[in-house]
């Protein structure tokens, strides 16, 4: 009696939920249309595109090694300083004779300075910029492998869980039909056990097995709930909304899937270029840089802009620093560290891939085994249901016999449903790790 009471509250509370969804929002999804939706708001790939977008930046602020700088400068300056009056007189172009008095040089009136400088820096050698920009390009080209990878695991993970929301409804249609075959079986002993032709122990058998299959119905109507809501998640939505998988659950093609480049190992191995790069950038660190540069300038004592006469300058710089407080020393040392970390994450990596490969192959051909062992058996049971329901009928078969093959039925279309779901999942996880984006 207590488990009948449970049973009937969890069917209520599911009830309930049912009757809260339907002035929900249904969402009807083909697996393409899931794929796409994962590819744009998955939260993987979103923050994947964000960080390639980020590396692509550094790539595009390491120009600096080549191109030039260009530089303006207005300022307005007041003093009595007579080295500065003296050198702004100059500038200005207004020095005369009467400067040279010595009152005039040693106590000068006031003078004020509106100046307008342009100038032009361009790098002719740098080989420290020269290798972060290498740097920063491997780092770009690294970003936008791992952005693929990310692509193709959200691909992985919106077919698993595009196909748990099929399984769910099929699992909730199996459990509906062996419900409704179960209430016909208990009709037919309670129509038997008033006509004295069984006990009552052969009714409350079948009350038992009802009750049962209400129990089990309102647990996968919540998985399914929660399979639609997992979707939504991976799709970048607020949970609550109806989900309908529209494409059946069928077994995946039967040839295999071909291997190709791993796009998180190729971008592992971009990291490793980058490192490299960083190693020859701290070595360069010992090197001179060379750069030209040129300038513009105006002053005058009036407010404005570029008035006053034109003054240029232009040259060339050389720049050594053979000694930095041992900081290039401890950068270059890092860079080392640095780089045989990526090559060891690399080589993990890379051995990781292979026995994903292994493991992904003998996940699927026992997937597909079980399928076949599956659907073999639920012929076997579906026969024996039909032989045991007509026994039952003549009066040869027990109660206990026909509730338990129609279970055995009922179960053996759950195990075959979760074998199709394996093996899709399970071909799915090898096109991925052969370095393909499951479809």
């Amino acid at each position: 009696m207590r488990r009948l009471i449970s049973v009937l509250l969890v069917g209520a509370a599911v009830a309930a939920g049912a009757r809260r969804l339907q002035g929900q929002d249904t969402l009807r999804l083909s697996l393409n249309d899931a794929l796409a939706l994962a590819a744009a708001s998955h939260p993987s790939a979103v923050q994947a595109r964000a960080e390639q977008r980020g590396r692509e930046a550094d790539r595009v602020g390491s120009t600096a090694a080549w191109l030039p700088q260009l530089t303006a400068e207005w300022g307005a300056v007041r003093s009595n300083d007579p080295v500065a009056v003296f050198g702004t007189r100059l500038r200005q172009g207004i020095f005369g004779q009467a400067d040279f008095a010595v009152d005039a040089l040693n106590f000068p009136a006031p003078i004020t300075d509106f100046s307008t400088v342009l100038t032009v820096e361009q790098p002719l050698l740098q080989p420290e910029a020269i290798y972060a920009r290498q740097a920063a390009g491997e780092g770009a080209r690294a970003a936008a492998l791992a952005a693929e990878r990310v692509e193709q695991v959200v691909a992985f993970d919106a077919i698993r869980a595009y196909y748990a929301v099929r399984l769910a409804d099929e699992r909730v249609t199996v459990l509906l039909d062996a419900r409704e075959a179960g209430r016909q079986t208990l009709a037919q002993v309670t129509k038997l056990r008033a006509e004295g032709q069984v006990t009552v122990v052969d009714e409350q058998l079948a009350r038992s097995r009802v009750a049962e299959l209400d129990a089990a119905l309102s647990s996968a109507r919540a998985g399914r709930i929660a399979a639609g809501d997992q979707l939504l998640e991976l799709l970048g939505r607020s949970p609550g909304a109806v989900v309908v998988a529209t494409d059946t659950l069928t077994l995946p093609p039967a040839e295999r899937p071909d291997s190709s480049e791993r796009k998180d190992l190729a971008a592992l191995a971009a990291g490793v270029a980058a490192q490299d790069a960083s190693v020859l950038r701290g070595k360069s660190q010992w090197v001179p840089s060379v750069g030209a540069f040129g300038n513009l300038t105006w002053h005058q004592g009036d407010f404005g802009l570029a008035g006053g006469p034109r003054r240029w300058t232009a040259g060339l710089m050389v720049r050594w620093t053979p000694f930095k407080g041992l900081a290039d020393v401890g950068q270059l040392r890092r860079a080392e560290a640095d780089r045989e970390a990526a090559r060891a994450r690399l080589e993990a990596a890379d051995r990781h891939a292979q026995t994903e490969v292994h493991m992904a192959r003998a996940e699927r051909e026992a997937a597909l085994l079980a399928f076949a062992a599956s659907d073999a058996a639920l012929a076997q049971a579906a026969q024996a249901s039909r032989a045991a329901q007509s026994r039952y009928g003549e009066g040869v078969a027990t109660i206990s016999e026909l509730l338990g093959v129609r279970s055995a039925e009922s179960g053996q279309r759950l195990a075959r449903l979760q074998a199709i779901y394996q093996a899709r999942v399970a071909d799915a996880a090898l096109v991925l790790a052969l370095g393909g984006t499951p479809r």
